[in-house]
């Protein structure tokens, strides 16, 4: 029976993540880890996991931290260890020590993952793990009448070659060490590492491995988390506070934590984000005006079909929108069609300000959805100028002999617009 209870288990799993692994493929995590996992037991096993997750198709940039390999340094040297305000104050001596622990440290994580990706269990066609001086960064200077010396903050993360060594479909290692133009060395702290890299990228994920137990809520606000004192909590907020969307953070003694955070439906971690502010709603008459205005732009370009207030009002129950500290940045609407099968999305905009952070991407995701209750089996969509980014989305051109009845008879023969269309799995 135990083994029957196991087979289930594992089926479970595998149809709870098929949709998942589809769904992260092709998107960008930054996964960060303390010193502290680095030496632990089950470092060797969450190496393996991240070789699956990036076989999966997942581009992964790791971030890793030096905190007790810099201490253990100088404490064989009895070098004293000054901190100030949690900030490590690093002179030449803990210089040294900190360009030994990530020298050590980066050869150590590349060892163990170029080991695992050329086994047998891993797909691995293509992946490497890459490292260099993706980081410019300056002195801290004096703070408090405490000079930091060499320890920095970053000036700037060289993004575009990062992203060019993700898009080869290599593993990204940074270590928490910067350069200045001039060639001096600064130490980091590795959080704000992540943090500069998953803003620098547009990340679809920013995950925290803690050394410790996550005892907080799975889900929380940023307001919400700010009520907790828990230090592997703060690099969370500032992240959030950065203009990071959601940050997870997992306790890396649970086995397999971060496939079951990223592959299943309730996950294992804490999710703190900013939806307080910003949420997916239907939109209601009081919204109008703000969609009239967030639309006109494009109307005047002719890129959109022109509403009057009155059609809008007429039409607004088809019609949803994400706010954000109550304003509107972005709406869309879905239409029945002559086909029972087939909804239309229309009206797709997301505000000039706001197109960052897949905001579009999580907008088509939940109108997909909508559809999906619905018992639709494909999504139209008519466009003038965004037909690469709907193709790029899963959508396919079609022709105007497939459009639905209702829809053929209006379609608009001087825009021209291209019939596209995306199934939707039930």
């Amino acid at each position: 029976m135990q083994e029957k209870t196991g087979n289930s288990n594992s089926v479970s799993f595998f149809r709870e993540a098929a949709p998942y692994i589809q769904g992260h493929r092709g998107k960008t995590f930054v996964i960060a880890f303390a010193g502290e996992v680095l030496a632990s037991p089950q470092f060797p096993q969450i190496m393996r996991d991240l070789a699956i997750i990036s076989s999966l198709g997942v581009k992964l940039v790791l971030v890793h931290g030096t905190r007790p390999q810099i201490d253990e340094r100088l404490h064989h040297t009895n070098t004293p260890i000054q901190i100030h305000k949690g900030i490590r104050v690093t002179d030449l001596p803990t210089l040294l020590a900190a360009q030994e622990a990530i020298g050590f440290l980066r050869i150590r994580i590349e060892n163990q993952l170029t080991h695992i990706l050329n086994q047998p269990f891993v797909s691995s066609d293509g992946l490497g793990i890459i490292s260099g001086n993706f980081i410019t960064a300056r002195p801290m200077g004096i703070h408090d009448g405490v000079d930091y010396r060499f320890t920095g903050i970053i000036r700037r993360i060289n993004h575009e070659l990062i992203q060019r060594q993700l898009d080869a479909n290599n593993i990204v290692l940074l270590s928490p060490m910067g350069y200045s133009p001039t060639g001096e060395a600064y130490n980091l702290r590795y959080e704000h590492v992540a943090i500069v890299a998953a803003k620098a990228l547009t990340v679809d994920k920013l995950i925290f491995l803690s050394h410790q137990a996550v005892n907080i809520p799975r889900k929380l606000t940023l307001d919400e988390a700010q009520t907790y004192q828990h230090e592997f909590i703060l690099p969370a907020i500032e992240a959030l506070d950065s203009g990071v969307d959601r940050v997870h953070l997992i306790d890396a003694q649970i086995d397999g934590a971060l496939l079951l955070e990223i592959y299943t439906r309730d996950g294992v971690g804490s999710m703190i984000s900013a939806d307080k502010f910003e949420q997916m709603r239907r939109a209601t008459v009081e919204d109008i005006s703000s969609i009239l205005s967030l639309i006109h732009p494009l109307e005047q370009k002719g890129t959109l079909v022109k509403r009057s207030r009155e059609h809008l009002e007429m039409e607004i129950h088809n019609f949803h929108v994400v706010t954000r500290d109550d304003q509107v940045i972005a709406c869309a609407a879905l239409y029945n069609t002559d086909d029972d099968q087939i909804s239309e999305l229309a009206c797709f905009v997301v505000h000039p300000d706001y197109r960052g952070y897949q905001r579009g991407d999580k907008l088509l995701e939940y109108i997909t959805q909508l559809a999906q209750q619905q018992g639709k089996t494909k999504l139209l969509a008519l466009t003038t100028q965004t037909t690469d980014w709907f193709r790029e989305r899963g959508f396919i051109k079609g022709s105007i002999d497939q459009l639905p009845p209702n829809k053929k008879t209006l379609y608009n023969y001087q825009r021209n617009s291209q019939v596209l269309f995306k199934k939707i799995t039930l």
